[in-house]
C-alpha cells in the first residue's frame, strides 16, 4: 500500500483498495481473480487490464497517487483503476463496442478518461473534451484530470457546453457520442437544463457533430435532472434505465 497519510474519510470502502495500493499489484490480483472464473465478460475484463498494464507506466502512477491524494471536490475517488475501468468496460459492452469495427467516438466531459481507454482498447477512435484550463487562476477541473489523461493517453480537445449555443468547432463525423456523469447540463445558476435547452442540445448534436445514423448514449446525473427531461429524454430513447440514468437515442427525428 502506498505511505501516503491522507485522509480517506471521504471516500467510499469500495475504493481504497484502488486508491493506496500499487497500480501494478492491484490489477495483478484483479486479473488474477477474473481469471479463475468461467465467466466470459470476466476474461474480456482480464484480457483489457493486462493491456492497461502495458500502457501505464506504474512508477508514474504511483507518483500521480501521492501528488492527488488530497484533490478537492471528491475527485480522489477516480485514482481507483478497478473500479471505474470496469464499470465502463461494462457500459462499453452493453453499447457493443466490443463486437464492432472502428468507430469515431466523441466522449463529452470526459473528467478522467477512464471510458477513452476502454474504447481505444476495442479499438475505436475516441476524442474526450473538457474545460479549458484556466491560466494564472484557479483550475475549476483541478489539473487532476489532466495527469490522468496524460497518463492513460487520452486525447482531448478543450470544449465548453453552455445552455443553447451549438457546440461548434466540431466535425460532422462522430459516429457516436458519449457522456458519463458530466455537469455541463445545468446553468450558471447551477439550475437543470429545461427540456427546451436539451432540445436545442440534442438537436445540434443530431445535425453537427453526428455522422449519418450516429447515436448518442448518455448516463447522467440524477441530481441535475428534472422529471420532465427524463421523461422527454426516454420518449426519445431507444433504450433507458431509470435507476444508473442511461438513455441511447439512435433515433432523432421526434426532436
Amino acid at each position: 500500500m502506498s505511505d501516503t497519510g491522507a485522509n480517506l474519510s471521504d471516500i467510499k470502502d469500495v475504493h481504497i483498495p484502488g486508491v493506496q495500493g500499487n497500480f501494478r499489484e492491484i490489477i495483478e490480483a484483479r486479473i488474477i481473480k477474473l481469471r479463475s472464473t468461467k465467466s466470459a465478460d470476466n476474461h474480456d475484463s482480464a484480457r483489457f487490464f493486462e493491456y492497461l498494464l502495458s500502457e501505464v507506466d506504474a512508477d508514474e502512477y504511483s507518483l500521480i497517487q501521492r501528488h492527488y491524494l488530497s484533490a478537492p471536490d471528491g475527485m480522489t475517488k477516480y485514482l481507483d483503476p478497478i473500479v471505474w475501468f470496469e464499470s465502463k468496460l461494462r457500459v462499453a459492452r452493453k453499447l457493443g463496442l466490443n463486437n464492432k469495427g472502428p468507430l469515431k467516438i466523441l466522449d463529452l466531459g470526459t473528467g478522467p478518461g477512464h471510458f477513452p481507454v476502454v474504447a481505444r482498447y476495442y479499438g475505436h477512435d475516441v476524442t474526450g473534451t473538457d474545460l479549458p484550463r484556466v491560466s494564472g487562476g484557479v483550475d475549476k477541473t483541478g489539473h487532476f484530470y489532466d495527469a490522468l489523461c496524460s497518463i492513460y493517453r487520452v486525447k482531448r480537445i478543450s470544449h465548453v457546453i453552455k445552455p443553447n449555443e451549438p457546440l461548434g468547432g466540431l466535425n460532422r463525423d462522430y459516429a457516436m457520442v458519449t457522456t458519463f456523469l458530466a455537469a455541463f447540463n445545468v446553468d450558471e445558476r447551477k439550475m437543470p437544463w429545461s427540456v427546451e435547452n436539451w432540445r436545442f442540445f440534442l438537436t445540434d448534436i443530431n445535425l453537427n457533430v453526428l455522422a449519418r445514423n450516429g447515436v448518442l448514449f448518455m448516463m447522467l446525473d440524477d441530481k441535475k435532472l428534472t422529471g420532465e427531461v427524463w421523461q422527454y429524454l426516454v420518449s426519445l430513447a431507444e433504450w433507458s434505465e431509470p435507476r444508473s440514468k442511461q438513455v441511447y437515442i439512435s433515433n432523432f427525428a421526434p426532436l
